[in-house]
């Protein structure tokens, strides 16, 4: 479907269904709406397990979703597919391309490392809070998405001079690697 996309953007939308691939892509999202369906299907049985046990029901966003009736089921898919599109994607790219610099930059990877062990020692699994004190990670968070933004229609270009926007300084001929800026945090 993502490869896909690509290429169907590139066509008038008159011109979709006489596509070699438009079956293709109708059949990838066709699946991912099925798998979404199996997902809220699977929610909305545990949703109702819970509320035949008169247990307490709260939580997760689906879990609000269905039991404040705001949106139809149809909407929920809708949105459960695009939320499972959006993270799979966008997390995945950032994830790939932080770990990839990381790699080559051991002495910020060990730097990271530490900031995190000492926030969520042993086991301890970060909740947003924790995350909240960990100013080094967003840092360098920040600058893998200046560097590899999500959106791909962003563009990057190294600066000829140096300039200033708000209060943040560009030098000229910025070096475009990531975590240079988080290496000055």
């Amino acid at each position: 479907m993502f490869r896909l996309s690509q290429l169907v953007i590139l066509f008038p939308k008159s011109t979709w269904p006489y596509l070699p691939f438009w079956k293709q892509f109708v059949a990838a999202w066709d699946y991912l709406f099925k798998v979404a369906e199996e997902l809220v299907q699977q929610k909305i049985d545990d949703v109702q397990e819970k509320l035949q046990l008169g247990q307490p029901v709260e939580g997760e966003y689906l879990t609000h979703l269905l039991l404040s009736e705001q949106m139809t089921v149809t909407e929920i898919l809708g949105s459960i597919t695009e939320l499972l599109l959006a993270g799979v994607d966008t997390t995945s790219n950032t994830i790939s391309w932080t770990l990839y610099h990381m790699a080559k930059e051991p002495e910020i990877q060990e730097k990271l490392y530490q900031e995190v062990i000492s926030v969520c020692p042993g086991e301890k699994v970060p909740t947003s809070d924790d995350i909240a004190n960990m100013p080094y990670l967003k840092a360098v968070i920040r600058e893998t998405l200046r560097l590899y933004p999500v959106v791909p229609g962003n563009a990057r270009l190294t600066v000829e001079n140096e300039i200033v926007v708000g209060d943040h300084l560009f030098p000229k001929k910025v070096r475009l690697y990531c975590c240079q800026q988080a290496s000055n945090y």
